[in-house]
């Protein structure tokens, strides 16, 4: 009940940044007002993992387990951006259809250890939602909530990839100096998703290059947002 009244809270305000022709405002900011007070007594951050496990069974081809000896520290869901380049050897006046190259991608984390701890199948349901959610509103909100619950801080990190293309997670927005560069082990295709998104890159399990206070990770990205498991 309290990840539905929060992920009202955090619809209701993406869509009233969407559109300015609001009906009934009075009824709106009774409905603010009734959810925002019931945040209060609600925790959205930085809840135990301790039961929760990797749905590594939810592909068709199984990623590698990760090492007995480890303990999942975070659950995030990402919003960015995929980067794409084309070949520049292409001629400028070429007629030919030529594919773009991935070469890297850039979000902003969001801590969603409270939703994994409680619901495994709300996690992987709510990328789509945030997906339609712009990013300097979907942070706005985070920030916001964080303010009116008992949650420290949303927004706990960012991923991106740096100059030698390594996937890079620096969870310093969540006052840590924890961060790790990476490589991939394994690649396995995404499960299908039961709200339809299609399009998801494949699930990783990606290994430890260099960092700070994180070992060894264990990566499973989804497109348009970016699902870790660290």
């Amino acid at each position: 009940m309290k990840h539905f009244l929060a992920l009202s809270f955090l619809l209701v305000v993406a869509d009233v940044q969407g559109y300015s022709g609001l009906p009934h405002p009075l009824a709106l900011a009774s409905s603010f007002s009734q959810i925002y007070h019931q945040l209060d007594k609600i925790n959205l951050g930085n809840c135990s993992l301790a039961d929760v496990s990797l749905p590594l069974d939810a592909t068709k081809s199984p990623l590698p387990a990760p090492s007995t000896n480890l303990r999942l520290k975070y659950v995030a869901l990402g919003r960015g951006t995929q980067n794409y380049t084309c070949p520049s050897n292409v001629p400028s006046n070429s007629q030919t259809t030529i594919k773009p190259q991935a070469i890297g991608a850039a979000a902003t984390l969001f801590d969603a250890s409270c939703i994994a701890s409680s619901s495994l199948a709300l996690l992987h349901e709510v990328p789509a939602i945030i997906s339609a959610t712009p990013l300097g509103s979907l942070a706005f909100t985070a920030a916001l909530v964080a303010q009116g619950t008992r949650s420290d801080n949303i927004i706990i990190g960012e991923h991106y990839f740096d100059a030698g293309a390594d996937p890079v997670f620096d969870m310093g927005l969540s006052g840590s100096d924890f961060w790790v560069a990476t490589w991939k082990i394994a690649s396995t295709p995404a499960p299908k998703s039961t709200s339809g998104s299609s399009g998801d890159i494949p699930w990783l399990k990606l290994g430890y290059k260099k960092g700070s206070g994180i070992q060894v990770s264990s990566g499973y990205p989804r497109l348009p947002d970016l699902s870790i498991h660290i």
